[in-house]
C-alpha cells in the first residue's frame, strides 16, 4: 500500500503537469481540479501513444516524462500554487462526513489495489499488452500472436506509463487512483448541492453509490472503470451546459468524449454529445473550432494507425475497409473467431444457431446468473425511464441522453450485448430515477453508507467470481489483503508464474502450464500465447503464428500450414 501511495503521488504530479499543458493549448478556463487531472491523463495517453509507435515505454521514456514534469513545474509554478490552494480549499469546505467518507474510499481503494487482481481479462491480455508496450512499444501484427492483444486500449497505454517495469514491483494501480480522483468529484458536487440545490449536482454526487460494483475493477487496468465514470461526468456536463455553453466547456466535453472513445471504441456513439452541443451553439463556437478539429483528427489517425500496425485492418475488428496488403495482416478466420466469441460471450457461450430474434432476446435475459440479472434490470430501467422522465423531470437534455442510450444498445446488440458495454447507461438510468424520488442529501448518504458496508465484504471473505460470470472454466476469485501488502502490492497476476517453452512450426513461444484456460497468458515472458489456443487454431484453421523476421520487435505474421 505504501509503494502504491507513492506511485499515486507520481500519477497526481504527472497529470497535474500535463493538465496545465493541455489547458494552455486549448485555452481552457476551468478550475475544477478533478477535470484538470483527467485532462492530464488524456494528454499523457496521446503523448505516450505517439511515442510507442517508435520506441518502448521503458526507462528512457520515464526519464523524458520526468523532464517534462519538471519543466512544467517551472513554467506553471504560479498556476500550480493556485491549484494546490484550490485543492486545499475544497478539502476545507467539505463537512466532516464527506472527509471521513473520502478517506474511507481512499484507504479501501489503496488496499484493493494491493491484492491480486481477479478480472479474467487481466490474465488473457491486460498484462501481456502492457508488457509489449513497456518492452517494445507497438509491434506489427501482434494480433497474429494472440487476437486479444490487438485490442490495446489507451488505458493500457496509460498503465504502461505508470507501471515502472524496471523495478522489482510492477504496479497495476491506475484504476484505484482514478476511482479516488472521481470520488473527490462526487463529494464536490454533493457539497455544492447543499448550497445550490441543483438536481444535476445530486446526480453527480450519487454516482459513488455504485462503489460496491466498481471496487472489483480497481486492481487491474480494466478500461471498463474509466468508461463507467467518465461517461457519468460527460452526462453531467452535457445536462449542465445544454442550454448554454462557452468555448472552454465545449473543449472539455469534446476532449473527454475523445478520451472515452479511445479507451473503449464501443462508446463511439457518445460523439453525438459534443456534436449536438456544437449544432445548438454553432454561432458561438464556430470561431474556435480549429483546435478541436485538429485534436479529433489526431485521435482518429492514432486509432486507425494503431489498428493497422497491430492487425493490418483500419477499423479492427471490422474488416469492411480492407485496403492494406501487409504481410502482418491477421487472417479473416481469426478475426471472425474473435467476433463470434465476443458476441457469444453475452449469451453464456450457448448455441445460438437457428434462433429467432425473440428467442435470442430470451436467451440473453436468462443467461448465466449475474449477467442475466443485470440484463433484466437494464431492460426494466430501459422501459420505465421515459415514463418516469415524463412524470418527474421533462428536462430535454436528459431525454436526449436516453435516446442516445437506445442507439447505443442497438449497436451493442449487433456486436456484443455484454452488460459491461452498456452498464454506464444502467448507472445513469438508476441514479437519475433515484434522485427523482430521493431529492435530499441525507437520503443519498444512506445509500452511500450502505454501499461502504458492502464494499468491505471482499476484505473479509474470498468471493468466487466465476460463480457469477460467464467465465465458468476459470477459478476467478477475490484475494484477501495480506500483512506484506501494507508495504508492497501483490503480484499483478493470479496465475502461476510457471511456464513451458514450446516450438510450433518453427515458432518459439512461452505458454502457461496445462491448468490454464484457452485464452489466458498471465505474466509469462514474451512472446507468450497459450498452447491450447495455438493448437486449436492450427487444427481448425490450419494457421500458426510466426515471426516476421528473426527479431521480436519486427512483429508477427500468420502462416498457413498443411
Amino acid at each position: 500500500m505504501l509503494l502504491i501511495l507513492i506511485n499515486w503521488i507520481y500519477i497526481f504530479i504527472s497529470t497535474l503537469s500535463f493538465g496545465f499543458l493541455l489547458k494552455k493549448i486549448f485555452k481552457i478556463e476551468n478550475h475544477n481540479f478533478v477535470i484538470h487531472h483527467i485532462l492530464g491523463l488524456f494528454l499523457i495517453s496521446i503523448f505516450s501513444w505517439v511515442y510507442a509507435f517508435f520506441l518502448p515505454l521503458n526507462l528512457f521514456f520515464y526519464a523524458i516524462m520526468v523532464c517534462i514534469i519538471i519543466g512544467s513545474f517551472l513554467v506553471f509554478k504560479n498556476e500550480i500554487k493556485i491549484h494546490f490552494k484550490e485543492v486545499k480549499n475544497n478539502w476545507a469546505s467539505f463537512s466532516t462526513t464527506y472527509r471521513y467518507s473520502f478517506v474511507f474510499i481512499f484507504i479501501v481503494s489503496l488496499a484493493m489495489s494491493s491484492v491480486i487482481p481477479s478480472i479474467f481479462d487481466n490474465e488473457s491480455y491486460y498484462i501481456q499488452t502492457i508488457k509489449w508496450l513497456n518492452e517494445y512499444g507497438f509491434v506489427k501484427g501482434l494480433g497474429n500472436l494472440h487476437i486479444f492483444f490487438a485490442q490495446t486500449s489507451s488505458w493500457h497505454i496509460l498503465q504502461a506509463v505508470f507501471s515502472f517495469p524496471f523495478l522489482e514491483t510492477t504496479f497495476n494501480d491506475l484504476n484505484g487512483f482514478f476511482l479516488v480522483l472521481f470520488s473527490a468529484f462526487c463529494f464536490q458536487e454533493l457539497h455544492q448541492f447543499k448550497k445550490e440545490k441543483k438536481t444535476n449536482q445530486l446526480y453527480a454526487g450519487s454516482i459513488i453509490i455504485s462503489l460496491p460494483f466498481l471496487i472489483f475493477f480497481i486492481n487491474a487496468p480494466s478500461p471498463d472503470l474509466p468508461v463507467f465514470l467518465i461517461s457519468q461526468l460527460l452526462f453531467y456536463l452535457f445536462i449542465k451546459n445544454y442550454k448554454e455553453i462557452n468555448t472552454s466547456m465545449f473543449s472539455i466535453i469534446l476532449l473527454l468524449t475523445i478520451f472515452i472513445c479511445v479507451i473503449k471504441i464501443t462508446t463511439c456513439i457518445l460523439i453525438l454529445l459534443p456534436f449536438i452541443l456544437l449544432i445548438k451553439n454553432f454561432k458561438k463556437l464556430k470561431y474556435s473550432l480549429l483546435k478541436p478539429i485538429l485534436i479529433s483528427l489526431l485521435a482518429i489517425i492514432l486509432f486507425l494507425t494503431k489498428n493497422v500496425v497491430l492487425t493490418g485492418y483500419l477499423l479492427y475488428p471490422l474488416d469492411i475497409i480492407d485496403v492494406f496488403n501487409v504481410d502482418w495482416k491477421v487472417p479473416t478466420e481469426i478475426v471472425d473467431l474473435f467476433k463470434i466469441g465476443t458476441y457469444n460471450a453475452a449469451f453464456d457461450y450457448q448455441n445460438l444457431e437457428n434462433l429467432s430474434t425473440l428467442q435470442l432476446f430470451k436467451t440473453w435475459l436468462t443467461s448465466f446468473k449475474f449477467n442475466g440479472v443485470i440484463n433484466t434490470l437494464f431492460i426494466i430501467l430501459f422501459i420505465i425511464f421515459p415514463f418516469l422522465w415524463k412524470l418527474k423531470s421533462k428536462e430535454k437534455s436528459i431525454f436526449i441522453l436516453y435516446i442516445i442510450g437506445v442507439l447505443h444498445f442497438v449497436l451493442a446488440w449487433n456486436f456484443s450485448p455484454q452488460y459491461r458495454f452498456f452498464f454506464f447507461y444502467m448507472i445513469f438510468f438508476s441514479v437519475q430515477i433515484g434522485i427523482w424520488f430521493i431529492r435530499k442529501e441525507k437520503g443519498i448518504l444512506l445509500f452511500i453508507y450502505f454501499g461502504f458496508v458492502c464494499t468491505l465484504i471482499p476484505f473479509f471473505t474470498e468471493l468466487k467470481l466465476s460463480n457469477y460470470t460467464t467465465i465458468k472454466k476459470i477459478n476467478t476469485k477475490t484475494s484477501l489483503l495480506k500483512i506484506e501488502n501494507i508495504l508492497k502490492p501483490s503480484l499483478n497476476s493470479s496465475m502461476s508464474l510457471d511456464y513451458n517453452a514450446r516450438i510450433e512450426n518453427g515458432f518459439s513461444y512461452n505458454t502457461p502450464t496445462k491448468e490454464s484456460y484457452f485464452w489466458t497468458t498471465g505474466n509469462v515472458p514474451l512472446p507468450s500465447v497459450n498452447e491450447k489456443q495455438v493448437l486449436f487454431v492450427k487444427k481448425h484453421y490450419k494457421i500458426t503464428p510466426s515471426l516476421r523476421t528473426n527479431r521480436l520487435k519486427d512483429g508477427f505474421k500468420s502462416v498457413r500450414v498443411e
